[in-house]
């Protein structure tokens, strides 16, 4: 059995102690905030409540797989529900196109119906030609097949292309392009950087579906915590982690907190900001930092990439509540395209006759949101009972580290960090081979991988 200590706990943080506690180690967790989650967290204010973070995932079989590896099965904690429309995509010149996911053939349907007949079948045809890049990316570092070797795992993935070039040669309707980019765009990356292989997630939707959970689902953490406690991990909070011990050899040996106490430990997983661990939690003096000596060339590399990547942040949020049910053909997301692209969650829960609403937007700066809404062709002014304004730098701090950190510079650059996920004996850092943009899959593929790593529990 391993003194396994865990820092964060997130759903990657919590994820991986839950799979390394059924597999017989002794896990602690340290989180410096005094609630669990991160940013998949809810927010609930008289009677309404709304997802902090991502309110919908794709990849049912992730989830399944960490509840199933890790005691009871998910159905016992979280409903999982497919919605009938995923996305409502409203473009400026007043064609909508209503995408469901799960389907082909109705997706063939939908866009046809939104954008003209013809488009539908260039939608397939591009969504089709996604199903490679899911397979290269399945066995990549980043996706559930990955390895110890994660630079080589993630050369199939290096290709130079970028997705704003992929979908301009494949989608020549603009609309087509928007629709296959939003979720980029909305996260704060540029196009132009992004590889080629990021169009795999609507490959991704349309094949395996896009669920929601009628409770919302930061419920997700929630369930977690109970998982937690159902595997006797101990979760220590408002307890920040100031230094990650190494012995002599350079192995790892521990914790060091902020209240001048120690924890040591066989194994520490770093479940945050690989910035942060590479920069803040390693130690900076010339010995400690010998590792970055030893470690190889593309390791020394993949710490220079983290140190220099462009740093972004979230969007603003503004969650509402709205006299008026959900109609019951509501999309789960909208999408108001435009410059520049605004999205509206509806999955919130809100008192009987009321409805809870989520707007993410960037760079709608010095104008109410409402009104740049009400000008795109969606009113809701009239209908708002409860508002509350989120800046990025609040969600910030209340995500206790930035749930959106490095942008996207290229894959070739992600596959330098991937190399970092187990930069040390007895250290594993999950976030390295995640993509910047990170969905709720891969952070638990991520903990998975570095629990795979681990492993079972050596019987003493």
């Amino acid at each position: 059995m391993a003194e396994v200590v865990v820092i964060g706990a997130g759903i990657a943080g919590m994820a991986a102690a839950a799979r390394l506690a059924k597999l017989g180690h002794r896990v602690t967790i340290f989180e410096r905030e005094e609630v669990a989650g991160g940013a998949v967290r809810r927010l609930s204010l008289d009677g309404f409540s709304w997802d902090l973070g991502p309110s919908s995932t794709s990849l049912p079989a992730v989830l399944r797989d960490l509840f199933r590896k890790s005691g009871r099965p998910l159905e016992r904690y979280l409903d999982l529900q497919m919605p009938a429309v995923a996305w409502r995509h409203a473009f400026p010149d007043g064609s909508v196109v209503d995408l469901p996911t799960g389907s082909r053939a109705q997706q063939t349907r939908a866009v046809d119906a939104g954008l003209g007949a013809g488009a539908g079948s260039v939608w397939t045809d591009f969504v089709d030609a996604q199903g490679d890049v899911w397979d290269r990316f399945r066995r990549s570092a980043h996706g559930p097949d990955a390895t110890v070797d994660a630079g080589t795992q993630s050369a199939p993935l290096s290709e130079g292309s970028s997705l704003d070039r992929r979908v301009a040669r494949m989608l020549p309707d603009p609309r087509l392009q928007q629709m296959a980019t939003a979720p980029l765009a909305l996260a704060g990356s540029r196009l132009d950087q992004v590889p080629a292989w990021a169009s795999l997630q609507v490959y991704v939707e349309r094949t395996f579906g896009l669920w929601t959970v009628p409770e919302g689902l930061g419920q997700l953490s929630d369930v977690l915590v109970t998982r937690l406690g159902e595997r006797r991990v101990e979760v220590r909070y408002a307890a920040p982690v100031t230094q990650i011990l190494q012995d002599r050899s350079g192995s790892i040996g521990g914790v060091a907190l902020a209240d001048g106490a120690s924890c040591p430990a066989d194994v520490v997983v770093a479940a945050l900001d690989p910035l942060e661990v590479f920069t803040r939690l390693l130690p900076t003096s010339a010995g400690g930092r010998a590792w970055l000596t030893t470690a190889g060339r593309t390791q020394r590399a993949a710490v220079r990439a983290f140190e220099a990547a462009a740093r972004t942040s979230p969007p603003a949020v503004t969650h509402l509540g709205l006299r008026g049910a959900n109609p019951a053909d509501t999309a789960a997301e909208i999408v108001l395209h435009g410059a520049p692209p605004i999205a509206v969650s509806t999955t919130g829960t809100a008192p009987e006759g009321h409805r809870a609403w989520s707007i993410r937007r960037r760079g709608v700066d010095g104008v109410d949101v409402l009104s740049v809404l009400a000008d795109r062709g969606l009113d809701l002014r009239g209908e708002v009972v409860l508002r509350v304004d989120r800046s990025p730098d609040d969600i910030t701090v209340e995500a206790g580290s930035a749930w959106y950190t490095s942008v996207w510079d290229g894959a070739q650059a992600l596959a330098r960090r991937a190399a970092l996920a187990a930069p040390l004996p007895g250290l594993y850092v999950p976030a390295a081979a995640m993509p910047p943009d990170a969905s709720v899959p891969q952070t638990l593929w991520a903990a998975a991988n570095a629990a795979n790593r681990i492993g079972k529990a050596s019987r003493s």
